[in-house]
């Protein structure tokens, strides 16, 4: 299949802006919250120092680049999301890798049953709470 100017165009604004390519292709919604997680990320990189900024840089990156790609594939597929993003290794990798950011695919796939869709979303979000409740857990302990 050959690669449209549009699916170009949509690569191309989201590499300029993570959730742009979204918004080009008429994906308002998608696009702003890309948008909105983007600035989040990179305010929280902003705030925390050494490993913690690390994570958050990384997260920011990982979700730029799935914005660009996704906004290719759906400009290429005419709209239709492609199939690879909802595969079970490929969820399960997202969510180890952005967490949170990652439940929206989960719910969206049809290939987790509803019990497994919970568990993922529970583990996930506890753990996350975890994460940032460690240096508080942490403080009496440490001296």
């Amino acid at each position: 299949m050959p690669v449209s100017s549009n699916s170009r165009a949509a690569l191309l604004c989201s590499v300029l802006l993570p959730g742009l390519g979204q918004i080009y292709n008429r994906e308002s919604k998608k696009g702003l919250i890309i948008f909105a997680c983007a600035i989040g990320l990179g305010v929280l990189g902003s705030w925390f120092s050494g490993f913690n900024r690390f994570a958050m840089l990384l997260a920011l990156v990982l979700l730029w680049v799935s914005a660009a790609t996704d906004a290719y594939h759906m400009a290429r597929n005419s709209g239709q999301p492609a199939e690879f993003y909802y595969r079970k290794p490929f969820v399960v990798a997202m969510l180890l890798l952005v967490g949170p950011l990652a439940l929206p695919l989960l719910w969206e796939s049809r290939n987790f049953s509803r019990t497994a869709r919970w568990l993922w979303t529970i583990l996930v979000v506890s753990i996350v709470l975890l994460f940032i409740a460690t240096p508080y857990l942490l403080k009496g302990i440490v001296v």
